[in-house]
C-alpha cells in the first residue's frame, strides 16, 4: 500500500518522524522543520534511536544464548523422561512450565533485529509477510509469557498452601493456562493482527518511508489498550502478588508452629530456605513490576494526556519523556532476557535436575524451588 503525502494538507514542518508510542508498536508520524528547534528534536531523536539500537542488541546478547543454554540443557536431562506408572510429577510439570517459557522468551528475542532496525532506520524493510509476522509473534510471546508466570505462581501456592500436593493434577494449572490464554493471549492478537497495515508514504524528495502498524483509532485503541492492560498486567500481576504473599505466610506460620510445639529451651533459628525464598520471591515480584508497569503506563497515559490536555501537550514535553518511552518500550525484553536466570539459573529444582544424571528422579522441593 503506497500514499503520497505530496498532496495531503501539511504544516510548514516537512521532516518525517516516526515514534513508537506504545506496547503494541502504535506510530505516530511526524512533521517537523529541518531547521531551528526542529533540527535539534531530530538530532536528539537520531541520538535516542541510536542508544535504543545499543540497547536491544545487548539485550539479544544476553538473552537468546541463556534461554537457548536452558532449552538445550533440560532437552538434553530428559525433560519429560518419567515411569509410566508414575505419570508426570509435579517437579517435572514445574519444569515443563520453565521450559515453555524459555521457549517464549527466546521468539520474542528473536524478534529483536527486526524491532532494532525498524527503529533505527525509521522504516519497515522487511515486506509485507513479515510486517503481519513480525508483530503477531511480539505480542502473542510478551502476553504468553505473563500468562505462564502467572501459572506458574499458581501452581507453586497449590502445592505448597494447600492440601493438594500429593493430588495436584495438571487439570489444576492446565485450566488457567488454557483460560489465561484464551482471554489473555488469543484475544487480543487476533484483534491485534486485523488492524496491521503495511503502509508506504512517498515524500517529495524524499525517500520512500514504510510503516508496520497496528492502525485503530484513539476509541478503539484506548478500549482495546485498556482491555490488555487489565488481562495482561493487572490481574496476572495481582494474581502472582496474592500466591507469593500467602506462600511466605504460610511456611512462616507453619515455622511458628514449629518453634511452639518444639520441647526444647534453646531457640530455634529461621531456617535458610526461608531467608533464600523470601529473596527470590522479592526478586521476581521486583523484577517483573519493573520491566512490566513502566511500559504499560507510557503505552496508556499519553492517550489519557491527549484526551484531557490534547495532543499539543504531549508535543510539548522535554526531551528526557522521549528518551523515558523509548526505554520503556524496551523493558519486556529485558523481562524475556532475564526470566532464564530467575526461573531457571536461581531455581534449585532446576539446576539439580540439570546438572545431575538424566535417568535420576528428583523429588520436588516446594521451597528451594520458589
Amino acid at each position: 500500500m503506497e500514499t503520497s503525502l505530496g498532496k495531503q494538507p501539511l504544516s510548514k514542518n516537512l521532516h518525517v518522524h516516526v515514534q513508537v508510542t506504545s506496547c503494541m508498536s502504535r506510530i505516530m508520524v511526524e512533521y517537523v522543520d529541518d531547521g531551528g528547534d526542529g533540527s535539534m528534536d531530530v538530532y536528539d531523536m537520531h541520538y535516542a534511536k541510536g542508544v535504543m539500537t545499543i540497547v536491544y542488541i545487548t539485550v539479544f546478547l544476553i538473552g537468546t544464548p541463556g534461554n537457548l543454554w536452558i532449552i538445550y540443557k533440560l532437552i538434553q536431562a530428559r525433560l519429560l523422561s518419567t515411569h509410566a506408572s508414575v505419570g508426570v510429577t509435579i517437579s517435572q510439570r514445574s519444569r515443563i512450565y520453565i521450559f515453555a517459557l524459555a521457549c517464549s522468551d527466546l521468539v520474542l528475542l528473536l524478534t529483536l533485529p527486526l524491532t532494532a532496525s525498524y527503529n533505527y532506520k525509521g522504516t519497515w524493510m522487511f515486506g509485507e509477510f513479515m510486517c503481519y509476522a513480525h508483530l503477531t509473534i511480539e505480542i502473542v510471546a510478551k502476553l504468553f509469557s505473563v500468562v505462564l508466570l502467572t501459572v506458574v505462581s499458581l501452581e507453586r501456592y497449590f502445592i505448597v498452601c494447600t492440601r493438594l500436593r500429593t493430588a495436584c493434577g495438571s487439570w489444576m494449572t492446565t485450566v488457567p493456562l488454557v483460560v489465561g490464554t484464551l482471554f489473555c493471549v488469543i484475544v487480543p492478537s487476533t484483534f491485534h493482527f486485523f488492524h496491521i497495515i503495511h503502509h508506504t508514504f512517498t515524500i517529495p524528495g524524499m525517500d520512500h518511508i514504510t510503516v508496520c502498524i497496528p492502525n485503530m483509532d484513539d476509541h478503539v485503541f484506548n478500549m482495546y489498550a485498556q482491555y490488555t492492560f487489565v488481562v495482561g498486567f493487572v490481574i496476572p500481576f495481582f494474581l502472582m502478588t496474592v500466591c507469593y504473599i500467602l506462600l511466605v505466610r504460610h511456611v512462616r506460620a507453619k515455622f511458628r508452629h514449629r518453634k511452639v510445639t518444639v520441647s526444647s529451651t534453646k531457640g530455634i533459628r529461621e531456617p535458610r530456605y526461608m531467608h533464600e525464598m523470601r529473596k527470590s520471591i522479592w526478586r521476581i515480584a521486583v523484577f517483573h513490576f519493573i520491566c512490566w508497569a513502566p511500559f504499560w503506563t507510557f503505552a496508556i497515559v499519553p492517550h489519557y494526556i491527549a484526551q484531557l490536555w490534547g495532543h499539543d501537550f504531549l508535543e510539548r514535553l522535554p526531551g528526557w519523556y522521549i528518551y523515558c518511552r523509548l526505554f520503556a518500550n524496551c523493558l519486556p525484553y529485558i523481562n524475556a532476557a532475564g526470566n532464564w536466570v530467575l526461573y531457571a539459573l536461581l531455581n534449585y529444582d532446576v539446576r539439580k535436575h540439570i546438572y545431575n544424571k538424566p535417568y535420576q528422579r528428583f523429588l520436588f522441593s516446594s521451597l528451594s524451588t520458589v
